[in-house]
């Protein structure tokens, strides 16, 4: 998996796919009843976002890899990353009893999705 992504198209990346998140958070809560969002949640989203984006830089380190295992890889230390992120939070605000279980699965959600975008999109670029 080459990604080659440079600072700029990084944080353009981290940026839309932000707002991709938050305006299908938005319309989930809208729809199941919830008017507000705090404003701690966005900027959690906005650094979880973050770390999964920018984390593409380090992982050209270990580009000789094959593409499943630096998946592989890359998904472990991020999600690692965002758990870890979350467990800090606790010390500024109180968790959701199911925070971990919530980041957890919303995470891997979106990290399916974008790898698989990121490898049908070079797929594409070779043909």
């Amino acid at each position: 998996m080459k990604l080659k992504l440079s600072v700029k198209d990084t944080l353009i990346l981290v940026c839309v796919l932000y707002t991709v998140l938050t305006l299908v958070s938005s319309t989930i809560g809208l729809i199941a009843g919830r008017t507000t969002d705090t404003h701690t949640h966005l900027l959690m989203r906005f650094a979880i976002t973050f770390v999964g984006i920018s984390s593409l830089q380090v992982f050209r380190l270990v580009s000789t890899w094959s593409p499943l295992g630096q998946i592989a890889l890359h998904y472990v230390v991020t999600t690692s990353m965002v758990l870890a992120l979350v467990g800090l939070s606790g010390f500024w605000m109180e968790l959701h009893p199911n925070a971990y279980r919530d980041v957890f699965l919303n995470f891997t959600v979106v990290y399916a999705l974008v790898t698989g975008v990121i490898l049908l999109w070079g797929r594409r670029k070779r043909q």
